[in-house]
């Protein structure tokens, strides 16, 4: 019987794949902690004794219903067509899950869920997926999984339960990878050179950081079901991917009833104007 036994969300701003001498260029003189939290994460990844990534890709957008990818193995070259300058010619290679994406596709089926599972080996990469492995893949399984953007709460949280059930159906060690920012409101073109660097004072608005604080406060207590409760309110500041990409992790955790403490695994950061950090939930 398999288990999911590590989860997170995990920031994937572009600007991690740049050298290391422009990343700190971009930021006066300061690397990013998303780097450094990387190999924290890793650490953690490590100690749970993970196999396979679960990877919510809150630039994988579909319509009508949630979309999984259940191919054998992801290679090609990508290229960035948001921000080519960032990431370019980025040569990608690791395994998917098919296995797993056919156990969940049978599990929605039972439970009414509309999810299809995609088995076409030319299904567009996203660089949520790209950077997020990049950093943190050592060989593991990747089963990614698409945000619907007509999904509703309710939707996220059912995507959720019917990947803990396929995981509980198969003997693998799933962590849940969140990979998406917190607030995601982008500065005009022309104030963007403001928001730059990646001091958290940045991010577009004091009410921004405000409502971030909150959603921080709440993971560090457990409070999964507050979170949950201020959805309706935070999708006023568009958080990144309809923050599917933490509702479908809570989910299938058990939702209302998940009560793991999140840690931080990063500062608290701006990417032009949008909020960004690792935070890491304790399962244990």
């Amino acid at each position: 019987m398999g288990s999911i036994v590590a989860a997170a969300v995990v920031s994937h701003q572009p600007g991690i794949m740049a050298p290391e001498a422009a990343r700190k260029a971009m930021n006066g003189g300061e690397d990013t902690s998303l780097v450094a939290g990387f190999g924290e994460m890793r650490d953690a990844l490590d100690a749970a004794e993970v196999d396979t990534f679960i990877l919510f890709d809150t630039h994988w957008f579909t319509t009508m219903n949630h979309v999984i990818s259940g191919i054998d193995r992801y290679q090609g070259i990508y290229t960035s067509d948001e921000l080519p300058f960032a990431i370019s010619d980025h040569a990608y290679d690791f395994p998917g899950h098919p296995e797993l994406a056919a156990a969940a596709a049978v599990v929605a089926q039972e439970q009414g869920v509309a999810l299809l599972n995609c088995t076409s080996p030319h299904i567009a990469m996203q660089y949520p997926t790209v950077n997020t492995v990049h950093y943190l893949g050592k060989g593991e399984k990747v089963l990614r999984v698409g945000i619907c953007q007509h999904a509703e709460r309710h939707n996220f949280l059912q995507l959720g339960e019917v990947l803990a059930e396929a995981v509980a159906r198969s003997d693998c060690r799933a962590a849940l990878l969140g990979s998406g920012g917190m607030s995601h409101v982008f500065p005009r073109m022309d104030d963007s050179a403001k928001h730059l660097p990646n001091a958290a004072e940045n991010v577009i608005s004091a009410e921004a950081r405000e409502i971030d604080a909150r959603i921080l406060d709440l993971w560090n207590r457990g409070d999964h079901a507050a979170v949950i409760d201020l959805y309706p309110e935070y999708r006023a500041f568009k958080p990144e991917g309809l923050f599917g990409h933490y509702l479908a992790l809570a989910g299938a955790l058990g939702g209302r009833d998940f009560t793991a403490k999140g840690r931080p695994m990063s500062e608290y950061e701006n990417a032009l104007g949008t909020g960004q950090v690792h935070y890491w939930f304790d399962l244990a």
